[in-house]
């Protein structure tokens, strides 16, 4: 499986289409973190509110972007030569969801640290004291590397199910905007609070309505949950 993993990782590393999506990650989520877009936080919850958002958003890209290359692999049919090669077809879905969780996890703790890099400053020139230290800040980058671990590989194994870029792109958005819309609207015993794009706030601490380790938990479990449908009713489809 370190083969499969390694080429994967040599492919996202040659190919200068995905260097352009990192970009334009980082892009969006400095421009979404600037007070000329949203305004300036006031208070010291607006602030934590805003990296939570920020956080929940990058995540939301990465496991948008995992789907969406795995997808591409069935559409364009590369991933029949891939099975020629490696007949188990557990241990590529499985090598595409550790690789996609490494990638995922770069990129969210790199995302997370750019958005704290302009919201913190922000908010200290607007005298505004957001309570954060060098521990708060270490724990939001390790909570998001690990949600973006979590959410990359489950990226993948949804584009495994999918089977198609698009398809698999827009189930990562109806699951992200159902999550929103029910914690917008409420739900009965906080539900919604246990969602796995919302658990991201308590991973990194952002949010206190689940705790840290029960909300990390909670995403492996979604993680186990998603793997296992995997494996009994992706995997044994035909690729025709």
């Amino acid at each position: 499986m370190s083969a499969m993993i390694s080429a994967e990782l040599l492919r996202l590393r040659t190919v200068a289409i995905h260097r352009w999506i990192a970009v334009g990650m980082l892009a969006l989520i400095a421009v979404n973190a600037a007070p000329v877009v949203n305004g300036a936080a006031t208070t010291s919850d607006q602030v934590s509110a805003q990296l939570r958002g920020l956080a929940q958003l990058a995540i939301f890209m990465l496991a948008a972007y995992a789907a969406h290359i795995v997808g591409d692999e069935f559409r364009r049919g590369s991933v029949a030569m891939t099975y020629l090669v490696h007949p188990s077809r557990g241990r590529v879905a499985a090598a595409h969801a550790v690789t996609y969780a490494a990638v995922g996890a770069v990129l969210a703790a790199i995302l997370a640290g750019a958005a704290m890099a302009i919201v913190l400053p922000v908010a200290a020139g607007d005298h505004i004291n957001t309570g954060f230290a060098s521990a708060d800040i270490a724990l939001v980058l390790a909570g998001s590397a690990l949600g973006g671990a979590i959410l990359g590989a489950a990226g993948a194994l949804i584009g495994a199910i999918a089977r198609h870029p698009g398809l698999a792109m827009g189930v990562v958005v109806v699951w992200s905007v159902s999550e929103s819309l029910a914690t917008q609207g409420g739900t009965r015993g906080g539900i919604g609070d246990y969602l796995p794009f919302q658990l991201i706030g308590a991973a990194t601490s952002l949010s206190h309505h689940v705790a840290v380790l029960p909300a990390i938990g909670l995403l492996l479990v979604y993680l186990a949950l998603m793997a296992f449908a995997v494996r009994r009713w992706a995997m044994p489809r035909d690729l025709t």
